[in-house]
């Protein structure tokens, strides 16, 4: 059986999809639990009836990533101090609603890119040179775009 076949198999008997996961998330907020919540609310932001807000259960979240309720609620406090994350509860019985920083993320992805760069220091090397995920100029456009959608 090819490799691609194998790892097909073993996804149709998990009945789960993986998650993918940026390590620099778990870097920037100190926690991999909380790089973890957050690499999951980004991939539902914009995807539910409100842009601005996901709603997510602990069942979902747990389902999704395997966090328990206890990791949950650890990482949503990482993710809330370091103001990347709000959190309200609405409606009656009441349900998470989170909003992510979008401008605090980038900023916070922004400093370890120029720790990186201050300390010549490179997670990923190809052919001997460092690889970085977004340039400095990449960031900053990425900032600029969501000003502009803020603004609005």
């Amino acid at each position: 059986m090819a490799k691609n076949e194998l790892q097909k198999l073993a996804l149709s008997i998990l009945s789960t999809k993986p998650i993918v996961f940026n390590p620099d998330l778990a870097r920037v907020l100190g926690s991999v639990t909380a790089g973890l919540f957050l690499n999951q609310l980004l991939f539902w932001v914009g995807k539910g009836a409100d842009p601005m807000w996901t709603y997510k259960t602990v069942k979902e979240f747990e389902e999704e990533t395997s966090l328990s309720k206890h990791q949950q609620l650890t990482a949503q406090k990482i993710c809330v101090k370091k103001g990347v994350l709000e959190m309200k509860y609405k409606k009656v019985p009441r349900k998470r609603h989170f909003k992510v920083n979008m401008v605090k993320v980038v900023e916070l992805l922004k400093q370890l890119l120029q720790e990186r760069e201050k300390n010549n220091l490179s997670i990923r090397r190809k052919n001997g040179h460092p690889v970085v995920n977004a340039p400095q100029h990449q960031l900053e456009e990425i900032m600029s775009a969501i000003s502009e959608i803020t603004n609005r």
